[in-house]
Parts: structure tokens; C-alpha cells; sequence
């Protein structure tokens, strides 16, 4: 036989839409509140800004000479990569990090600038046929300390020899 339905089960209107407002706000007060930006939260973003710049500078054509011409065009078409790539990791939030951290990344994002700017002296040079400031340049970026500086934060990515900054 049914029976009329349990009174102990059964909420009223009110009180079931007081209890889904509440539901509601606890969740989206979890939501944003609920975790914090961490280090490992910028290492992956920056990261994959890395990644996706070596991708885009790896498919460039290399130039046919290391001198003149065709290394100004190539570098010509790196240097907005390099620029970009160095701007998007700039306008990552920072985490709150240790003091050894923050001084770290401060020395990475300097370095990262010098790197820009060694980019785009190498493609002035390189217009100009100055093989003499094309060997410094070049000097001047093998011996950058960006890649020790973003190994040393915990870049992968980023501070792996090869990559568009280093």
C-alpha cells in the first residue's frame, strides 16, 4: 500500500531555495578563493608561452648565410617571436615567492630584455653587413645568463639552450 509522503523528507519552497542560494555561494566562494596562484602555476604558463615560440621560430625557414641578407630576414621574423614571447611572460601575475625567487626571476626578466635587445642589434648588424658586430652579438648571446637564470627558478622550457631566448 502507498502511503502519503514522509513529512521528514520533504523541504518546503522557502526553505529549499534559502539552502541553493547558500549552495550557491559557498561555491563560488570556494571558486575564487580556493586555491592561490602558485610558483608552479607561473613555471607552466610560462612554459607553455616558451614552447609555443620555439614552435613558431622552428618553422621559420634558417637562413641560407649567416651573414648579410638572409640573416637579416631571418632575424627580421625572429625578432617579433622573441619580442612577444618576452612581453606575454612579463604579463604573467607573479607569484608570491621567497626572496631568493623574486630576486631570481627579476634577473631572469633583465637578462630576457638584454636578449631582446642583442636580437635586434643582431638584425641591424646583419642589415647593415657588420660581421664584425654580428660576432659580438652572438658573442653576447651565448653568453647570456638568461637560461641558467630561468633553469634556475624551474623553467623548463624557457631555460633549455636552443630556445628563442637563450
Amino acid at each position: 500500500m502507498v502511503g502519503p509522503p514522509l513529512r521528514c523528507c520533504v523541504v518546503p519552497r522557502v526553505s529549499r531555495a534559502r539552502f541553493f542560494g547558500v549552495l550557491a555561494l559557498a561555491l563560488i566562494v570556494v571558486g575564487c578563493g580556493g586555491s592561490a596562484y602558485t610558483k608552479s602555476d607561473f613555471i607552466a604558463r610560462a612554459d607553455a608561452i616558451c614552447t609555443s615560440t620555439v614552435r613558431q621560430a622552428r618553422a621559420l625557414a634558417p637562413p641560407a648565410s649567416t651573414s648579410g641578407a638572409a640573416l637579416s630576414t631571418y632575424v627580421g621574423r625572429l625578432v617579433p617571436l622573441v619580442e612577444s614571447e618576452a612581453a606575454q611572460l612579463r604579463a604573467l601575475k607573479r607569484p608570491t615567492d621567497t626572496a631568493h625567487d623574486k630576486a631570481t626571476l627579476t634577473a631572469y626578466f633583465a637578462a630576457l630584455g638584454q636578449v631582446v635587445d642583442a636580437y635586434r642589434q643582431l638584425e641591424a648588424a646583419a642589415g647593415r653587413g657588420d660581421a664584425q658586430t654580428i660576432a659580438d652579438v652572438e658573442a653576447t648571446l651565448r653568453s647570456s645568463p638568461v637560461a641558467s637564470l630561468a633553469s634556475g627558478y624551474g623553467l623548463k622550457t624557457c631555460g633549455t639552450p636552443g630556445s628563442t631566448s637563450v
